[in-house]
């Protein structure tokens, strides 16, 4: 059983893989798009793309079906890309970055990259949407919730920014705190200070 789902979610990939080579468009600067890798993000190289407002190109995810693969809608065609053979993909405004098949928006790059969600939680009056913050030490990293312990676990050894991190933030919340005045995060702000040690891009 096991064997005949792999070998038809292989086939699937296949064939998606072949219809995207064909339909697919290469462009910089554009509204929206896929960043297939890396290097393609940091290089604006946008793969489906459009920079006409006025097209309707629009990114679908397909996060609460948990399909394993998002859908661009392109030039009036619908091709599904695999989430996992993906970098980020940008959605007029939004650039979203896909980890373990989850979408991360992504809101500074600095000392530590930032992300956020917005995700529902239980609360006493009923369900809420709550943002929640995340982050990874470079581009490619682990993403990570924002929080201070997290910091102090993927910097052992300055001591510094530990001493500040407990002087500055009394709670997880507060590093997502934007500074409007540095015009950056306050935690980005904070590691620059003090030294976070990060050498990756």
């Amino acid at each position: 059983m096991l064997f005949l789902q792999s070998l038809k979610y292989n086939t699937m990939r296949m064939i998606f893989l072949a219809l995207s080579f064909i339909a697919s468009g290469i462009m910089g600067n554009a509204q929206s798009g896929v960043y297939l890798t890396y290097d393609d993000f940091e290089n604006n190289k946008l793969t489906y793309a459009t920079n006409d407002p006025a097209e309707n190109n629009k990114i679908r995810f397909n996060e609460f079906i948990a399909k394993p693969y998002i859908i661009v809608k392109h030039q009036g065609e619908k091709v599904h890309v695999f989430k996992d053979e993906i970098y980020a993909y940008k959605n007029r405004k939004d650039i979203v970055r896909t980890w373990n098949f989850t979408p991360y928006y992504f809101a500074e790059k600095g000392p530590i990259w930032i992300y956020y969600r917005d995700v529902y939680t239980s609360q006493p009056k009923g369900t809420q949407r709550v943002r929640k913050y995340f982050f990874s030490t470079y581009g490619k990293g682990e993403i990570l919730p924002l929080t201070v312990h997290n910091l102090k676990r993927l910097f052992p050894d300055n001591n510094l920014l530990h001493i500040y991190l407990d002087a500055q933030f009394r709670s997880d919340a507060e590093l997502a705190h934007y500074d409007r005045y540095a015009n950056k995060y306050k935690v980005n702000d904070l590691l620059e200070k003090a030294g976070s040690g990060v050498t990756k891009k």
